[in-house]
């Protein structure tokens, strides 16, 4: 018995090396440009670090967490897996401290935009939402790395989450919505902060047809039900809200936010 386990352990890590060999990239690296660097030497690390970046945009930290960790396990050296893991972890913890030192160090050699990019960590995590995302200090430097590279998509949602004026904040975002269709790129967490957006100034058609959208454009997400729930939640309707954070934590088992809303509904 002990033999046949050990010949699939080895089978297993053969048919692990051949596939980071074939790896069909997903997510290639950009040409041009002055967008953060996230990718390093190794594709297999690169594709992972990008699925939790795309997982990180739709607030779906739980998967990030573990894409992006899984990322540094086969490159280390990578600096934004470190920056959004800072990010997640408890503050003043010792894991935080030590992402926040291995981005530093590993920025080292990358363009400005990915240098001001790890600069977020030096700010207080003083945030509303995340932390160093959207701190006190962070709008300036979001704006300064949007004057950078005003296409990279990351960065444009943060520079859009973090104005102040909320039909500003609607107004940029429907830009990048509009850019983000024009190039093929997805743009689903755009419509996020939209819905989010249009039901903090009471507009309530305009915010469901964005979690609608946001819906179609993620349907295998779980967040865009949550999104959706939270709309039913703020609107009232509290069957319709019970009824999409199910449907969340059927797409996601472990979507812990949306069953602690759906508790307080019991």
């Amino acid at each position: 018995m002990k033999k046949i386990l050990f010949l699939f352990l080895a089978l297993l890590l053969i048919g692990c090396e051949e596939s980071q060999e074939k790896l069909e990239v997903k997510y290639p690296k950009l040409n041009g440009g002055k967008y953060i660097d996230w990718h390093g030497d190794n594709p297999l690390a690169n594709e992972l670090a990008l699925i939790g970046l795309h997982y990180f945009m739709n607030i779906e930290f739980q998967k990030a967490y573990a894409f992006f960790e899984e990322s540094l396990r086969y490159d280390p050296t990578m600096f934004a897996p470190h920056v959004c893991l800072a990010e997640m972890a408890l503050n003043g913890s010792e894991k935080q401290k030590f992402h926040i030192a291995e981005a530093k160090r590993n920025v080292a050699d990358n363009n400005e935009t990915s240098k001001l990019f790890v600069s977020l960590l030096d700010n207080e995590p003083d945030g509303k939402f995340l932390g160093y995302f959207d701190s006190s200090k962070a709008l300036n430097m979001w704006k300064k790395m949007h004057e950078m590279e005003p296409k990279g998509r990351f960065i444009q949602l943060f520079y859009a989450f973090n104005l102040k004026d909320t039909d500003k904040s609607i107004d940029v975002t429907n830009n990048f919505v509009e850019m983000a269709k024009k190039q093929g790129f997805r743009h689903g967490f755009f419509n996020n902060l939209l819905g989010y957006r249009y039901l903090s100034l009471g507009d309530k058609e305009k915010s469901k047809l964005a979690f609608e959208n946001y819906i179609n454009a993620y349907p295998k997400g779980n967040n865009p039900y949550d999104s959706m729930g939270d709309f039913y939640l703020k609107t009232g309707d509290t069957l319709m809200a019970k009824k999409l954070l199910e449907k969340a934590i059927e797409t996601y088992p472990f979507a812990q936010g949306s069953k602690n809303k759906l508790k307080s509904l019991e």
